[in-house]
């Protein structure tokens, strides 16, 4: 098999493949048990192909990181169909087992401590996340999700720190509260942040957000 590109470099398919391996592969073994080798085996390809693409471990690693995170959940898919839905969702513990996604964002924010470029990929991922979420937070706001006297911005990054806090926990296999105690208080805090007046706006639902593991992820 040959690995010269089958498509245009910006319909890569190996470069797709390298990629999905390496998130596998750093999902699994972490940053420092990572190999590029281990990389190869994994997507079945070789070394050729790796470097023909990428310059190092860092570099196969930022990217991996930027693509991973282009799966948010939709208004519309996944049982979610208001925004305050959406952002319970991204704030609901569940005992699933991580997803390779999740666990290569955990490897990447500790690796970021150490390497300058993969913190840079969380800086580029946290792009991407910001303008996928724009016309979310325009109708969070006119649907009374969030009251007009607080800032959206602050709504998403509590948002985004409660879900990495539940990646640690789940990634721990440490016990949690209830479950349905847990989405409870959930529910309760979103609600906080809308219009008290507003039904359309309380943030309670009678949708059932599905688990982790059967949706797309909130967060980069």
């Amino acid at each position: 098999m040959s690995d010269a590109p089958a498509h245009a470099p910006d319909h890569d398919e190996l470069r797709e493949r390298l990629l999905r391996a390496a998130a596998a592969v750093f999902a699994r073994q972490g940053y420092d048990g990572t190999k590029i080798m281990d990389v190869v085996r994994e997507s079945g390809l070789s070394t050729g192909a790796v470097y023909g693409r990428f310059r190092s471990k860092n570099d196969l690693l930022r990217e991996a990181i930027v693509t991973r995170s282009h799966n948010a959940a939709r208004l519309g898919s996944d049982g979610l169909e208001r925004v305050a839905d959406l952002i319970t969702a991204g704030a609901t513990r569940t005992d699933a087992p991580l997803s390779d996604a999740e666990a290569l964002r955990l490897e990447a924010f500790v690796t970021a401590r150490r390497e300058p470029e993969v913190a840079q990929a969380l800086a580029d991922a946290h792009v991407l996340f910001r303008k996928r979420m724009e016309p979310l937070t325009e109708a969070a706001l006119l649907d009374g999700t969030i009251d007009d006297d607080i800032d959206p911005e602050a709504v998403l990054f509590l948002v985004r720190i409660l879900n990495l806090g539940l990646l640690l926990h789940r990634g721990s296999g440490l016990p949690g509260p209830d479950e349905d105690s847990w989405r409870a208080l959930v529910d309760r805090v979103v609600a906080s942040f809308g219009h008290r007046d507003d039904e359309a706006g309380a943030g309670h639902t009678n949708q059932t957000i599905p688990p982790a593991s059967d949706r797309e992820d909130i967060t980069p």
